[in-house]
């Protein structure tokens, strides 16, 4: 029947296929966010006194505070000591939320220590507008040019920018730069709306012809797939598989972690980032082993709870509409 396969092509690219993509560019983004935040760690820090001769000098990273706006493209930067011009409006900003101000104690990692938020990408017109004085973090390359200092992004080093407050920003970013839900990204809501309408459109076609009542029964469930897992008795699958993705999510966060310590002591870093991960066992290799383990038991507890409930409010709306249509 060329209308069964209408419809399941539609499912396929609008309930699996686009919101699958997106969540796979979501990862994606979020994992070069980690790994440039912590490979940032062992760049040399700008301090007063850097870039004594004129030239390139690598990759650097900074901390200071928003001073001016310099022209269309450029803000000036100061730290401790020393000004730097950086180039930001092509560079991928962030802005750390304040939920995040406390540092992740490696020591007392728990559970409802989670950042519910993760970093919030910015667009440049956006950081333009924050006032002066706000705190930033900035990693890219660096040149000397007449006694100035100039960071602007590379093919090797892209300029990354992040706003934040409080202290550790590098155990911070890592700690919370990840996707909540991946298939839930900014693909997945304007995919879902267009499935659900276009199968209600099909399960109403169908209805007014009645030529196929089932089929016209399974288009309609098919259209109610984002509302299905919310309505009881699934919801309280819903719940479990809530709760069992977030620890997924905390212990993948805290595997992150576990890396950036043993990157961190395995690396050149300053004594105040190596100095942050002292409460870790010297050997972290298991302890990570443990967390990646014990974060996919958690996924496919998940998924299993949602497969359940979703699987009940299917059979359980299959029947209402057996009964009234």
């Amino acid at each position: 029947m060329l209308e069964a396969l209408i419809a399941i092509l539609i499912i396929l690219i609008t309930f699996v296929i686009l919101p699958g993509l997106g969540g796979f560019q979501a990862r994606a983004r979020w994992h070069s966010f980690r790994n440039r935040i912590m490979k940032s760690a062992l760049f040399p820090q700008v301090i007063f006194g850097t870039g004594s001769l004129d030239g390139p000098l690598g990759a650097f990273r900074f901390t200071g505070r928003i001073e001016a706006l310099l022209g269309d493209d450029t803000l000036l930067l100061r730290g401790k000591g020393v000004s730097i011009r950086a180039t930001l409006s092509g560079a991928d900003l962030y802005m750390l939320p304040d939920e995040g101000t406390v540092t992740p104690d490696a020591r007392s990692l728990l559970e409802e220590r989670l950042p519910e938020y993760n970093p919030r990408p910015l667009s440049w017109r956006r950081i333009t507008s924050l006032q002066e004085g706000a705190k930033v973090y900035v990693v890219g390359f660096l040149e000397s040019r007449e006694g100035i200092l100039r960071m602007y992004g590379s093919r090797d080093v892209p300029l990354l920018a992040v706003l934040h407050e409080g202290n550790d920003v590098v155990p911070r970013s890592v700690w919370s730069g990840r996707q909540k839900n991946a298939y839930w990204n900014t693909l997945t809501p304007w995919s879902l709306l267009a499935g659900s309408m276009a199968l209600f459109i099909m399960a109403t076609s169908a209805f007014r012809s009645q030529t196929d009542a089932g089929f016209a029964r399974m288009l309609l469930t098919a259209a109610l797939f984002p509302v299905v897992p919310l309505i009881p008795p699934g919801l309280i699958f819903f719940f479990i598989y809530l709760s069992a993705w977030r620890r997924a999510r905390f212990l993948r966060a805290e595997r992150d972690l576990l890396g950036l310590s043993a990157y961190l002591r395995a690396g050149d870093a300053e004594e105040s980032m190596i100095g942050w991960g002292d409460g870790l066992p010297r050997n972290t290799v298991p302890l990570i082993r443990s967390c990646k383990r014990r974060a996919l038991r958690s996924e496919i507890t998940a998924l299993l709870s949602f497969f359940v409930g979703f699987s009940v409010n299917v059979i359980l709306i299959m029947v209402v509409l057996n009964a009234v249509t």
